[in-house]
């Protein structure tokens, strides 16, 4: 594995005279000395999206141990497959991972409006501050960018949005990253925490952290204050620790349904009654479905008071015997009745029970970058691969030498549509502790 080049700071140097990030945070940009309050009057909407870096003062590794970055640089075309936001990404992170540039062209193709928006271009400046990286061409809906990393490093880090952007899709790009950092990284991230075609902060919580402990990943959340569409002005606070490698993982056998909770939550000035009969509907629904089995049934509402305005969504998840989770989520919205809503998501959670997976169709695509990183090889049971799975095994595939499989099980006990994805991963190691351990054996 390539060892990167250091350019961190010595300990007991900072780059922001010893600022810390939470009150940088509060108070604003301290380059001009305004206030969030009075630069949002200025500026109104519109406003690009702003990262904020507060270095940790850590392990400088000797000279010998350092490298360049590799100087070929990889095209991504953004228009295959999915053809979304998700290229960049993984594309983002690996190349942050393995310090390897990229140039993704023609970004978003598939997209009603093409290019990067502000969620997009707050996670590539995200992992181009996490990696000291040059990023070019990063611009609202500009179509390509070129991503030229140097070292992976941790430390306090903040980004706005200033949008309703997914602080999720934040998540997925930089948390790779992080994993490969010399100590732990804190995130103050802003935006929307349950914004549509995302998946929402409670399914990145309850149902992605625990696959993700099965990789060795530790992340613990400190704060979750909603935001929804349209002002967002969510917030979620959380350390990252490092790790040395991945763990691969099996998860081929996925048991009996020992349990169903239906959650739904409700914020702001909105009446609970939405919430109690979307409850209802879902409820009903579940127990309709699982009577012959008599699956115990949970219900739980939750009036949200830490929130940024109105909003209120739905998550029903299975958890079975051998610990597999599968959820299914929705978000309200004046367009939707709490009973449609109910109904789309739990024929949702049914569906992917019935197609036999492990993981439910969401999780899918989330678990194929760790795949590919992890040292060994790794099996997950999922339904009908999804656009997304299949857009994540063609990056992953591209940019490192990570290999996949794909093989239809036919099983008359758990549907007849489950597949078997399996992964040789390449086994990238974290140079910084692995240095570190050798310093202390010494």
């Amino acid at each position: 594995m390539s060892k990167r080049q250091n350019r961190g700071n010595p300990r007991g140097q900072s780059n922001n005279s010893g600022n810390n990030l939470r009150d940088v945070y509060s108070r604003g940009n301290p380059r001009n000395g305004q206030s969030n309050q009075r630069r949002n009057k200025q500026n109104n909407s519109g406003n690009e999206p702003e990262v904020f870096y507060c270095p940790e003062l850590s392990l400088v590794l000797p000279k010998k141990y350092h490298t360049q970055p590799k100087e070929d640089i990889i095209q991504v075309d953004g228009s295959l497959l999915e053809g979304g936001g998700q290229i960049l990404r993984i594309s983002s992170a690996l190349s942050c991972i393995l310090a390897q540039p990229i140039s993704i062209s023609k970004i978003r193709a598939c997209r009603p409006k093409p290019g990067l928006s502000a969620q997009h271009l707050s996670g590539l400046k995200l992992v181009a501050v996490a990696c000291e990286g040059d990023l070019q061409g990063a611009a609202i809906r500009s179509t390509e960018v070129t991503l030229n990393p140097g070292c992976v490093r941790s430390g306090e880090f903040s980004v706005d949005t200033k949008t309703a952007g997914s602080v999720c899709l934040l998540l997925q790009t930089i948390l790779p990253c992080l994993l490969f950092a010399p100590s732990t990284s804190t995130l103050f991230l802003k935006g929307g925490t349950d914004a549509d075609f995302a998946p929402p902060i409670d399914y990145f919580r309850f149902t992605f952290l625990q696959y993700a402990k099965l990789f060795g990943i530790k992340v613990s959340v400190d704060r979750v204050l909603r935001g929804f569409f349209p002002k967002g002005c969510g917030e979620v606070a959380l350390n990252v620790q490092p790790l040395k490698y991945l763990t691969p993982i099996t998860i081929t056998e996925r048991g009996q349904i020992t349990s169903i909770s239906v959650c739904v939550y409700i914020c702001g000035t909105l009446p609970s009654s939405l919430a109690e009969r979307c409850l209802h509907t879902a409820q009903n629904m579940v127990q309709r479905r699982f009577s012959e089995t008599k699956v115990p049934v949970k219900t739980n509402l939750v009036r949200d008071e830490e929130s940024f305005g109105n909003g209120w969504g739905l998550r029903i998840t299975a958890e079975t015997s051998l610990g597999c989770i599968l959820s299914s989520t929705g978000n309200g919205n004046p367009k939707i009745t709490p009973e449609k809503l109910a109904s789309e998501t739990t024929e949702q959670l049914i569906k992917d029970i019935d197609e036999g997976g492990c993981v439910d169709c969401h999780m899918q695509d989330q678990l194929i970058i760790f795949m590919g990183l992890a040292r060994g090889v790794s099996r997950v049971r999922t339904g009908p691969l999804t656009l997304h799975t299949k857009t994540a095994i063609h990056l992953v595939e591209k940019l490192t030498s990570a290999q996949f499989s794909v093989t239809k099980v036919e099983d008359c006990n758990l549907g007849e549509q489950s597949y078997i994805v399996e992964c040789k991963g390449v086994g990238v190691e974290n140079v910084y502790l692995a240095e570190q351990a050798e310093f202390q054996s010494v």
